[in-house]
């Protein structure tokens, strides 16, 4: 048991407070599509979860409401990101100059240090020098942003997948129009199933899976057991995931299910400032 002092029990109880509010009004609204009410929303739950003191984040977490909204907060920014990136991707294919549109998307910077990361996080756990040289970007959505700055960053040729045929559409059309050619593409596969998975990540070097793969402890284990069955030995697997407060805005990957899933757990990176995700890198056991 977490005991806290007075001062620190209160400071646990306002930020439980800020995450009720914020949840019970993101569920009175009638959706979810961009807006100065719902961009709001979002922000203030993001500084919440990224200002915290450490000190009351487990008592946050054990918090008897924050434990029963929990995933359902998880899944109203799943599903919040998901319209954001549509929208956004609208607004690059209608831009005269797409490049630029790009620039003004709210979270680019954001999205850039965790690419920095992550190249990173991949040399320090032993990757082969020069980093990747073909990757399967697993969750791509709409708005492919993350794939392109690592093709962008590494010169690594990326295939997205995304089991939504209208986000890989999307997807294809505005790296068509960023002029990403062959550099990135997107292709429909689901990895939940696998369908079409083993085809998407042949001849791959690293896979990424993007933190809105796999809602639940549940889903990840099921996402990484189909993973274990495609990918070669050795190959090397990069998965978003989150710690502490950041859980309420995207699921955890559990280190312990990485390895009963057949993968050895190499590194793990725990940002403390505005980089959301943490940075899990495994490879496929060779041994299984």
């Amino acid at each position: 048991m977490v005991r806290m002092a007075g001062p620190a029990r209160g400071l646990a109880g306002a930020l439980a407070d800020r995450v009720v509010s914020v949840h019970d009004r993101l569920v009175a609204l009638d959706g979810l599509a961009p807006s100065p009410l719902v961009d709001g929303l979002f922000a203030d739950l993001v500084r919440t979860c990224l200002t915290a003191e450490p000190r009351a984040t487990a008592a946050v977490l054990a918090d008897d409401r924050v434990r029963a909204l929990r995933h359902r907060l998880v899944d109203l920014c799943a599903r919040g990101e998901t319209q954001l990136e549509a929208t956004w991707a609208a607004r690059v294919l209608a831009a005269g100059d797409p490049a630029a549109e790009v620039g003004r998307f709210p979270y680019l910077a954001n999205y850039e240090a965790l690419t920095r990361l992550e190249v990173h996080a991949l040399a320090a756990a032993g990757h082969a020098p020069g980093g990747p040289h073909r990757v399967c970007f697993v969750g791509g959505g709409p708005l492919p942003l993350s794939a392109l700055l690592l093709h962008r960053t590494t010169s690594a040729h990326v295939r997205v997948v995304d089991h939504d045929p209208t986000a890989v559409d999307l997807a294809n059309q505005v790296l068509g129009a960023l002029g990403a050619g062959d550099g990135v593409r997107c292709v429909p596969a689901d990895a939940a199933s696998g369908a079409g998975l083993a085809a998407a990540a042949e001849g791959c070097d690293l896979v990424v899976v993007a933190a809105l793969v796999g809602l639940t402890r549940e889903g990840k284990r099921q996402v990484l057991g189909t993973l274990a069955g495609v990918l070669a030995p050795g190959t090397w697997v990069l998965l978003r995931s989150a710690d502490g407060l950041r859980t309420l805005l995207y699921p955890a990957v559990d280190v312990g299910d990485v390895s009963r899933c057949g993968f050895v757990p190499e590194l793990l990176v725990h940002p403390l400032g505005e980089v959301v995700n943490s940075v899990l890198v495994a490879r496929r056991d060779v041994t299984r």
